[in-house]
């Protein structure tokens, strides 16, 4: 967590954007201040003045929507994975995986954060993991009774 001494002056904000794991003395958890840009020029003998809030266009996708598509780069923020609050750890291993699957190669992969072994964890449900193996033994048994029969 963040945490810097901060008291803005609430007509110099412009804007708030919300972020998780930041503080700042005076605002709430998770808000960021951003103030307004002054600039001025000159052109001829006049003096031109603009403020503007310095954004840029950005969207996000939710590991459903990206189901079946293929990305070359992506930015995850897999410490801290909202969509997955509240989610079993078979959900938060599903959705992970969906989100990694993704990409073309590791190369394209940037994370907000870095992790550690502790934020990876988690797994395919137990119950999976039986049909998978019972789905495994019975692949076993077909291909030895079709080589007892000559197939």
């Amino acid at each position: 967590m963040t945490s810097t001494s901060f008291a803005p002056n609430p007509r110099d904000v412009c804007c708030l954007i919300g972020l998780v794991h930041t503080s700042f003395e005076g605002l709430d958890e998770g808000v960021i201040p951003v103030f307004p840009i002054e600039r001025s020029i000159t052109i001829k003998s006049y003096s031109i003045r603009r403020k503007q809030v310095p954004t840029c266009a950005a969207f996000s996708l939710t590991d459903y929507k990206v189901q079946g598509q293929t990305f070359i780069e992506a930015i995850l923020d897999l410490k801290n994975d909202t969509g997955t609050r509240g989610r079993d750890s078979h959900r938060k291993f599903c959705s992970r995986y969906v989100q990694l699957s993704r990409l073309t190669s590791f190369a394209g992969l940037h994370l907000l954060q870095r992790l550690d072994m502790s934020d990876i964890s988690g797994g395919p449900h137990k119950l999976l993991l039986a049909e998978m193996s019972r789905l495994e033994d019975l692949e076993k048994q077909t291909l030895a009774s079709w080589e007892a029969e000559g197939l």
